[in-house]
């Protein structure tokens, strides 16, 4: 073989090589968020491994589960094989990202805060599984729908609204995250915007001094006992006049397409009853 063709088979064997480094064909989503965005790109079947809580689709049930709070399981990880791990930001130790990255393991981490980052941080996965088209699908149609929403509720008056995210300890958020952007589309004003803490445990006397109009409380359904404690205040105007709202926790905290869902309804929930100008 003479030199010339020894160099143009080296180079096609590089570019062969640097092909398919980037066709990822087995994909572990540490994050609900993640194995949403994997399913939505048409990626399910290269899905090896979930976190705890990838619920959805339904098919993500079926999929075995190597982290949770705790962590990664890394032994059960590594048995599997993948060859591009998606993890949240928020959900991982950087130590556990290290330990993949040194087995030559190719990690990708994901860290959407505001509802802008959903199309963006989507785009990323995109790049990297070669599913840009679909992403733009995606994308495009949530922006869409996103400008819709806001278009339709920004001119309606102020409310004052208290997000409850969690019940014990009583946790609301402030006007610097996740949570403001939704309250933001549908024109709903925070009594604890100005909290110095993203996610400040309260206690019901400072909520009876802030009287919010309107309660939403972030679960499937009232049956689960989170909005007892507004039951014994009937002072307080959201309680005087029954706007307590229940709205399922996985329409309003994944960073997914499914967001407009949960924005959707707490728009049209708080519209009813609107106090007229």
């Amino acid at each position: 073989m003479s030199h010339l063709l020894k160099k143009c088979f080296f180079i096609v064997l590089l570019c062969s090589l640097s092909f398919n480094s980037l066709a990822f064909e087995r994909i572990a989503t540490l994050a609900p968020h993640l194995t949403e965005w994997v399913y939505s790109l048409g990626l399910g079947d290269k899905i090896v491994a979930v976190s705890a809580y990838s619920d959805y689709p339904a098919d993500a049930l079926n999929k075995p589960i190597v982290s949770d709070v705790n962590g990664i399981n890394l032994d059960a990880l590594v048995r599997l094989e993948p060859d591009l791990v998606l993890v949240w930001q928020g959900g991982v130790q950087q130590g556990q990202i290290e330990k993949l990255e040194h087995l030559g393991i190719k990690v990708h981490i994901s860290q959407p805060t505001m509802l802008a980052d959903i199309t963006t941080e989507l785009n990323k996965v995109a790049v990297l599984t070669k599913t840009e088209a679909q992403a733009h699908v995606i994308t495009s149609r949530f922006e869409e729908k996103l400008s819709q929403l806001r278009n339709q509720y920004q001119n309606r008056a102020k409310q004052n609204t208290f997000f409850q995210v969690w019940n014990s300890p009583l946790i609301t958020a402030n006007g610097d995250n996740w949570i403001q952007n939704l309250l933001d589309v549908c024109a709903l004003s925070n009594p604890f915007a100005e909290h110095q803490v993203a996610y400040p445990t309260v206690n019901k006397e400072q909520v009876m001094m802030k009287n919010p109009d309107i309660i939403i409380i972030s679960d499937k359904n009232s049956n689960s006992g989170q909005g007892e404690i507004w039951q014994r205040l009937p002072m307080i105007n959201a309680v005087k006049n029954q706007r307590i709202y229940y709205i399922n926790p996985d329409f309003l905290h994944r960073y997914t397409e499914r967001v407009l869902i949960g924005i959707e309804q707490l728009c049209q929930l708080t519209e009813l009853n609107q106090p007229k100008e």
